[in-house]
């Protein structure tokens, strides 16, 4: 047989005999699985989705050696919602999770790490948002969870609510170099490009939101390479997604949680397999985020069953089509502003949103959905409709549970504001059609920005025209009020409180607000009455101003009964350890009350700009009675740093050296008061001269009466 044809009947043979046959993937069991979630990243943002902005060298290198899904769609464009999808591969009709506020994830939901910690895998996390700490349920399962947000402020601030990602980053690689098995389950969560839009400098681009991409991809690359100085990098499965997108204006939305429209819905999927098995291959045909979770437990070769999303495994394998119906929700605008909900399917690169004015779009003619189809394709809508109905028939949302102020105000510092909407069980049938509102949305975020830059008379003229189209904005009101109490109106600020109350009598923060003005204007009856209402709703914040008016009463029983009731409710109140100490105090009880105290300031540390008065100063004069002068003078040093003009700390320092035989520095700590105090005051004087006597120092105390009177001569005190 000549040579050639030999060759080419031995080609044939082996083409015959590989005919059919598919490269396995996976399972890989035991292989580390690293999951990494951006937050509010648009995957049309993305290079690797052919976007021609942006610098995201890190996920480049990865996609090239990875799947990358081209159309993935959240679920819900909320951080905790998506995130419940994603960790547990359920829709949000079936976690029960439909908004960032009120809702918890059951403690018995079989989160992806649970499942993976019941397979024998370490579970570890790290999260950058308030949204995501472990009171919401999403830490289920998670050996590790770092949720240890830096505060700085009382709740008012972008940096108390989330944290620079390189700390998130560090936090789960220390946690993966402390594993010695490489079968572990990672979850890393950046927020980066969240809102505000500001990068470091050497990310800084045209687009703002870019430079916050590119910025998550150097912490993407970050937490890389220390897997891969592990040696572990190409033994991992490697899944990187986002949870939503952002609006940038699309639809008139500049960030997220009201439209369901592409830019909020659509997320990249980029998906490493051990060896980069079927690197640089981009997968066609709509998935959800459940999808993913089904996703990772089949490769790790885990049961998968009970949940909404299906693997895709096999097709990836087989290289056969996927194509999911993907269902998404938004209860937001219901939930907190009155408007319709909304509810959409993409199907076949169609997608329907059911609203007061139904949409349809052809996601392939019309990525930028710019074509309401709603009108000319009634087959399509009819079954895209049935197709919906389906999905949620029978799941009636749970309403939310009762909400804490400071959650609320954290989250509003993240951006998401709105309060006492409608119902969650409302059919949404004559709600107002949220694209219709979504203006007069942006508008009030207008006004907040303004305020927060100072400008509190512009501000307090935008959220009257917002209220004038939007009365029962109660986030509107309350802004108002609090910007009218900020300039000294008073009477105004109660009236605009008062209609917050009128739209949801039960809201705890205006009970709250106006409990605290009250007392200051001297109304205690009213300032009862307004912080027994708002303890049934915020009962942790509710019951510390309980206590701080009866202590304003002289009845310190009570207060010390509604501090504890405080801090049950939540052991991180530290203004009730507080006024604990202040009790144990007044009571002679130095050892308690210097427990109570140091508590207080440990848990202050989270909110370091607020200033608490004598908090330091309290803990040093028990530490001084119980013979730890030391201590007693670092803590009478630290009330001074914090508020120089203490005239408890001058006194309790001057009187602290005066027993240790330092009369001189006794002398300079009393008459530094003065000296420290912007404006001095008679009674400022009166403190040094009255000081000055205790210590035995008379003619201290004539020296200082004198200039006393030559500056106040006509206080009595110094005749």
């Amino acid at each position: 047989m000549p040579r050639l044809r030999w060759i080419s009947l031995l080609l044939s043979a082996l083409t015959m005999s590989t005919c059919g046959r598919t490269t396995s993937v996976g399972p890989y069991p035991g292989a580390p699985v690293v999951l990494i979630s951006i937050d509010t990243l648009r995957a049309d943002h993305l290079p690797v989705y052919g976007y021609r902005g942006g610098s995201t060298p890190a996920l480049d290198q990865l996609s090239r050696d990875a799947l990358v899904f081209d159309d993935v769609y959240s679920h819900a464009p909320l951080t905790l919602p998506s995130h419940a999808s994603l960790l547990t591969g359920a829709l949000p009709l079936h976690h029960g999770i439909r908004d960032n506020l009120g809702y918890t994830l059951a403690s018995d939901t079989r989160t992806l790490a649970a499942r993976f910690k019941a397979a024998g895998y370490a579970t570890g996390g790290a999260v950058s948002a308030y949204v995501l700490r472990r009171q919401t349920g999403i830490a289920n399962g998670f050996d590790f969870f770092d949720d240890a947000i830096e505060v700085a402020g009382r709740g008012e601030s972008l940096s108390e609510s989330q944290r620079d990602g390189r700390i998130s980053v560090d936090a789960l690689a220390d946690w993966i170099d402390r594993r010695e098995s490489t079968k572990l389950f990672a979850f890393l969560h950046l927020y980066e490009p969240h809102t505000p839009y500001s990068p470091p400098p050497a990310h800084r681009l045209a687009l703002p939101y870019d430079g916050e991409i590119a910025y998550a991809d150097e912490l993407v690359g970050r937490l890389l390479a220390r897997i891969r100085n592990r040696g572990w990098l190409d033994r991992a499965i490697i899944a990187v997604v986002s949870d939503h997108g952002e609006g940038l204006g699309d639809h008139g939305e500049s960030e997220h949680g009201i439209l369901l429209y592409r830019e909020a819905v659509h997320v990249p999927w980029i998906l490493r397999l051990p060896g980069g098995a079927r690197g640089g291959r981009h997968v066609a045909g709509g998935l959800g985020l459940v999808d993913v979770a089904a996703t990772i437990l089949d490769l790790a070769g885990l049961d998968a069953a009970g949940l909404d999303g299906k693997s895709v495994r096999a097709s990836v394998e087989q290289q056969t089509p996927v194509e999911r119906s993907v269902y998404s929700e938004s209860l937001y605008p219901k939930l907190h502003f009155g408007w319709s909900d909304l509810a959409s399917v993409i199907e076949h690169k169609q997608q329907y949103i059911r609203g007061p004015k139904p949409e349809l779009y052809d996601l392939a003619a019309d990525p930028g959905e710019r074509r309401n189809l709603f009108g000319t394709q009634a087959a399509t809508v009819d079954a895209l409709a049935r197709r919906l109905d389906q999905m949620t028939h029978g799941a009636k949302p749970a309403e939310p549970g009762p909400i804490s102020s400071e959650a609320r105000e954290r989250l509003k510092s993240l951006g998401y504001i709105g309060s006492a909407g409608a119902p969650a069980s409302t059919a949404g049938a004559g709600l107002p059609n949220p694209n219709d509102q979504i203006a007069s949305f942006e508008e009030f975020k207008r006004g907040l920005a303004l305020e927060e830059t100072g400008r509190t008379s512009e501000a307090i003229d935008v959220y009257r025209r917002v209220l004038a189209m939007n009365p029962r904005m109660l986030d509107a009101w309350q802004s108002l009020a609090r910007a009218l109490l900020g300039g000294g109106q008073t009477r105004d600020a109660i009236a605009a409180f008062d209609k917050a109350i009128a739209v949801d009598p039960m809201r705890p923060e205006p009970h709250l607000a106006l409990a605290r003005i009250y007392a200051l204007e001297r109304q205690p009856s009213l300032a009862l009455q307004h912080a027994e209402i708002g303890s049934e709703r915020d009962p942790a914040q509710g019951f510390e101003i309980l206590a701080e008016l009866m202590m304003d009463a002289g009845k310190p029983d009570e207060a010390a009964a509604f501090a504890q009731r405080s801090l049950e409710a939540d052991r991180t109140r530290y203004m009730s350890e507080f006024l604990l100490g202040v009790i144990a105090q007044e009571r002679k009880q130095c050892d308690e009350a210097v427990t109570r105290f140091t508590r207080a300031i440990e848990l202050k540390k989270v909110e370091p700009h607020a200033v608490v008065k004598n908090l330091h100063a309290g803990l040093a004069f028990c530490l001084a009675r119980t013979g730890h002068p030391a201590d007693a003078e670092r803590e009478f040093k630290a009330e001074l740093d914090v508020i120089p003009d203490s005239p408890e700390a001058h006194l309790g320092l001057a009187t602290l050296y005066k027993t240790q035989g330092r009369a001189e520095e006794a002398r300079q700590a009393l008459t530094g008061l003065v000296a420290s105090t912007r404006e001095p005051t008679g009674d400022t004087y009166w403190t040094v001269v009255q000081g000055l006597s205790a210590l035995g120092d008379p003619a201290g105390a004539r020296d200082w009466a004198a200039k006393a009177r030559a500056r106040f001569p006509a206080d009595p005190r110094f005749r």
